[in-house]
């Protein structure tokens, strides 16, 4: 007779387990991240006229141009402090329930200043939205500002000016978003500078729609100490090999890449498993999870079952999220030791060895 408890027998079903992870995001994107009901009651309030009824059919795209369209429509129905409170909170709200516990997370201001909003009414709401959430739910965020590339370098400088003058436990860091193509990443060198003599991490979005060369020019020129996507340093040998050296994190996005970029046709055909096969340390995170109508849980299984890993295999990718973050070395240990009691109580529920107990 069944007693309700696990069988012992059967292969734990890996897919299901590793969205119930503890997990650290570093590649979030916080007007990625709306949800479409959101956008269109913002999208009334201040008179935007959205192209489509149904707010749903809004987050339709088939390649990173036409996203980046919807992108500027999310934008333009963003214009109170109270929009961003209200999106960030949200934003981390959902995460939250994907079981993210730290995140780090890029908001890029270029498109609404660009649109009439000033940079202190979009920071004053995400602050408050940060310690909304930090009050109410299960998750801990900082911010990292990104730079619209397209913009070009002077206004990117602005923007790291504005950056160097905030708290830098919730404003970390700066990074560079939006398409590589017809950009010259090298034009970036004295914006990044500033960022790095002001005390700010740096990273930036660098082998997704480019080439393997802009990964290397983010390490070399802009002094990055992440790469956002970077899965194209796989054409490059030596390369790969120095990053898997040095052990520079990769923030890649599994699903996005096939949704957004068509990078691939799915998750189980991209390149993290060969990122990781090659000593890369690679992360699993979600890029614009309301966009895509998904959260970081999906990427966890679908890479899961899309390369066969095993739990202990998602538990250790679960944990290179807390070293690839900019998190405090105190925090880093904090989150480590409640991870791994997280782990096997995920474990003994689902009637499998204990693995992480205590010493």
């Amino acid at each position: 007779m069944d007693d309700g408890s696990p069988d012992r027998t059967a292969p734990p079903d890996v897919a299901a387990l590793a969205r119930r992870l503890p997990k650290v995001e570093l590649h979030c994107h916080l007007e990625g991240s709306a949800r479409p009901e959101t956008i269109a009651e913002l999208a009334r309030n201040n008179g935007v006229v959205l192209p489509v009824e149904d707010p749903r059919e809004l987050f339709e795209f088939h390649d990173l141009n036409s996203f980046i369209a919807v992108y500027e429509i999310i934008c333009r129905s963003l214009r109170t402090a109270e929009d961003f409170r209200r999106l960030t909170y949200e934003a981390l709200d959902d995460g939250a329930a994907a079981g993210v516990r730290y995140r780090e997370m890029f908001f890029s201001p270029g498109f609404v200043i660009g649109m009439g909003v000033p940079i202190e009414v979009v920071w004053e709401g995400i602050v408050a939205g940060l310690r909304e959430a930090e009050t109410d739910l299960d998750i801990r965020c900082r911010m990292i500002l990104d730079i619209d590339k397209p913009s070009g370098p002077a206004p990117a400088e602005a923007l790291v000016r504005f950056a160097g003058t905030q708290d830098r436990d919730v404003l970390i860091g700066v990074g560079g978003d939006s398409t590589e193509r017809d950009i010259d990443h090298r034009a970036f060198a004295e914006a990044f500078a500033l960022a790095g003599r002001l005390g700010l991490r740096r990273t930036v979005h660098a082998g997704e729609d480019g080439p393997a060369e802009n990964v290397a020019i983010a390490l070399d020129v802009l002094g990055c100490e992440r790469i956002d996507h970077g899965v194209r340093v796989l054409e490059d040998p030596e390369l790969t090999a120095r990053v898997a050296a040095a052990q520079v994190p990769l923030t890649v996005c599994p699903i996005s890449n096939v949704v957004i970029a068509n990078l691939c046709a799915d998750v189980a055909s991209h390149p993290f498993g060969a990122l990781r096969a090659a000593g890369i340390l690679a992360t699993v995170n979600s890029d614009d999870p309301g966009m895509q109508g998904t959260t970081i849980a999906d990427d966890y299984a679908q890479v899961a079952a899309g390369f066969g890993y095993d739990l202990t295999t998602m538990e250790t990718i679960a944990l290179d999220g807390i070293g690839a973050s900019w998190a405090p070395a105190d925090e880093k240990d904090a989150l480590r030791k409640r991870f791994l009691a997280e782990f096997d109580e995920l474990r003994s529920e689902a009637g499998l060895a204990l693995r992480h107990e205590p010493t």
